[in-house]
C-alpha cells in the first residue's frame, strides 16, 4: 500500500495505490484510514456509508461518508480510503511500513531519568567531607544565652497569678 499525491486536480489530494484486497473490504461501522491522515493513524474514523459509481447523485464516481474523530462527517473518493490496519489487529503495521530510524539517546548527553548529566571533570572532583557529628534536629543553644532566657522565665513565673489567657472583665 503506497500513497501518492495527485497535483493535477484542484485541490490536490492524496490517494492509495497498490492496496491489498483485505484493506478494501468495507463494512458499515468499521474503522477506516483516510490517505490524508495516514501520518497520524491514532485518529479514529468510522465508515458511515459507501456508494458505488452512479448510486448517489452527490457521488457520481462513487465514494464514502466517514464519521471523523469529533463526530463530524467527511466525504472521500473510492481510492482515498482503506480499512484501518488496527481493525485487523495489526498494531505494529505503521512501525514496519514507515522505516523510521529512531535516534538512540546516549548516556553521555543524558543522566539518570533524562536529566542532563554533569561534566566529567566535575564528577572527578570529590567534595570535602564535613562531619556533622551524626546529630539530628536543632543545635544546642549557647550556655550564656540559655542562662539569660531561664532567668527571664523565672522572673515571669514569679509575677504570674498562675492563670492562663486574658483575665475576665469585672462588671461593677
Amino acid at each position: 500500500m503506497d500513497i501518492i499525491e495527485n497535483l493535477e486536480v484542484f485541490p490536490s489530494r492524496k490517494h492509495f495505490i497498490n492496496v491489498e484486497e483485505k484493506f478494501i473490504q468495507f463494512t458499515k461501522g468499521c474503522r477506516v484510514l483516510p490517505a490524508t491522515y495516514f501520518e497520524d493513524p491514532s485518529l479514529h474514523f468510522t465508515l458511515k456509508a459507501a456508494y458505488q459509481p452512479g448510486e448517489k447523485k452527490t457521488f457520481p464516481n462513487g465514494g464514502f461518508e466517514v464519521y471523523g474523530p469529533e463526530g463530524n462527517v467527511f466525504n472521500y473518493e473510492l481510492d482515498q480510503l482503506v480499512v484501518h490496519p488496527f481493525h485487523f489487529g495489526m498494531t505494529k503495521y505503521f512501525s514496519k511500513a514507515q522505516n523510521v530510524v529512531k535516534e538512540k539517546i546516549t548516556t553521555e548527553s543524558k543522566g539518570k531519568r533524562g536529566r542532563p548529566s554533569m561534566d566529567p571533570e566535575l564528577k572527578k572532583i570529590k567534595l570535602e567531607y564535613k562531619p556533622t557529628g551524626g546529630k539530628r534536629g536543632r543545635p544546642a543553644m549557647d550556655p550564656e544565652l540559655k542562662a539569660i532566657k531561664d532567668a527571664e522565665k523565672a522572673e515571669r513565673a514569679a509575677h504570674s497569678t498562675g492563670k492562663r489567657g486574658r483575665p475576665k472583665k469585672v462588671v461593677s
